[in-house]
């Protein structure tokens, strides 16, 4: 059988499209990248793909250069035992196992991260993306936060994002925060309102950087002013491990991908969002309401606030600069979600909200932890809702 796979070489000044044709390698011709296409793909977009390496030597470089079988390559990138790249299939891919020649190289860091003293900016080539807040920040003594993203940058250079808004001065860019906190029936504190409990960001690392891709991983203590030791000092009560991955743009749009692991330090602590029926809490995007704004979910285009509307994803889109061009934000979910699709709650002041669990709280488990996974989907211009799904269908394919 002969198949065909259109792919994408990154580099810093340019991405440029190569063919893949034929029936792939067989494990005898060497080392070799393998994709088993999921039935249901989706077909016509850029994505990226994750692949497992068949007989790669683990080596210095995190970089992997794949060919197809007639000569031509692109650069790949570790992710742990996978190899990520980009691709964009067509139908007749559906079902098929996919296998490039593969082999250890070396490239130049596009994507980076570096420390600087305010926590971590994240940059794509000279372009800065988005910068993670590490250290507490207040205003003049309000409202101290910490562990969060802000500013966040389009495509062209729009700030997407706010932090101390005077509306909702707890709001911070791109922030997970929870109303109830419990440690047994004692309340330990409200992190969404940045009440009694607060972020210590006790660790934090550039796990790579690549031509594909940069990832942070953060390992933070939620302390409460109430939940002490014997001496009076606050006791950390959750253990969160956060990582934010940053992935090269491809021509109109970007990716950031958020995994937020919670695992409880002491027993029987419990999580929720607001005591009423909007229940708000969990993963959040505070974004900068543009001129002509648009949000827009599964259902089309909302005219009014969203309460617990269920949808894989929600898109806000408008002019976020000086000019009359047009840009957005799209957040999607991964499957894996405790629950899929989520229930949200959209704003057009500017605050998106997956609001989980809701107004009931849950137990969190250390057998067990919570993990949440969320894509945000930078784009320019107005991204129709048939292309968002078909990233937001990518996502929720990606292992």
């Amino acid at each position: 059988m002969t198949s065909r796979l259109s792919s994408h070489i990154c580099c810093a000044a340019c991405v440029a499209m190569i063919t893949y044709s034929g029936s792939g390698v067989s494990a005898d011709d060497g080392p070799a990248v393998r994709w088993q296409v999921p039935a249901d793909f989706p077909v016509g977009i850029e994505t990226i793909v994750s692949g497992r390496g068949v007989g790669l030597q683990k080596g210095k470089s995190n970089v992997v250069l794949v060919r197809n079988d007639d000569g031509r390559s692109e650069l790949a990138q570790r992710d742990g035992e996978r190899i990520l790249w980009f691709a964009k299939i067509e139908d007749g891919h559906r079902g098929q196992t996919i296998s490039l020649r593969a082999g250890a190289t070396k490239a130049h860091d596009i994507v980076t991260i570096r420390e600087v003293p305010q926590g971590f900016e994240f940059r794509d080539g000279d372009r800065r993306v988005m910068h993670y807040q590490r250290p507490k920040k207040s205003l003049a003594g309000k409202s101290p936060r910490a562990n969060y993203v802000h500013p966040l940058f389009g495509l062209d250079g729009d700030e997407l994002t706010q932090d101390f808004p005077a509306d909702h001065i707890h709001h911070r860019g791109i922030f997970w925060a929870w109303h109830q906190i419990y440690v047994g029936d004692r309340p330990a504190g409200d992190s969404w309102e940045n009440k009694g409990l607060q972020s210590v960001v006790r660790k934090a690392r550039i796990v790579e950087q690549g031509p594909l891709f940069a990832t942070l991983e953060v390992i933070v203590d939620w302390t409460s002013s109430v939940i002490t030791d014997d001496a009076g000092n606050p006791t950390p009560i959750v253990e969160e491990t956060t990582r934010i991955r940053l992935f090269h743009a491809m021509a109109n749009f970007q990716y950031i991908d958020f995994q937020i692991q919670l695992k409880p330090l002491v027993e029987d602590v419990r999580i929720g969002g607001a005591e009423n029926v909007k229940g708000y809490s969990g993963f959040t995007a505070r974004i900068r309401p543009p001129r002509e704004m648009a949000i827009t979910d599964e259902s089309g285009r909302i005219s009014k606030d969203a309460v617990g509307t269920k949808s894989r994803w929600a898109d806000v889109s408008g002019q976020f600069g000086k000019a009359a061009d047009v840009s957005g934000v799209a957040i999607l979910s991964h499957r894996s979600l405790p629950e899929f699709p989520p229930k949200w709650l959209l704003r057009h002041y500017g605050m998106q909200n997956i609001a989980y669990p809701g107004r009931h709280p849950i137990a969190l488990s250390a057998k067990k932890p919570l993990v949440l996974r969320h894509r945000l989907l930078l784009h320019r211009g107005a991204l129709k809702s048939e292309a968002v799904s078909l990233h937001q269908q990518a996502y929720e394919l990606l292992p």
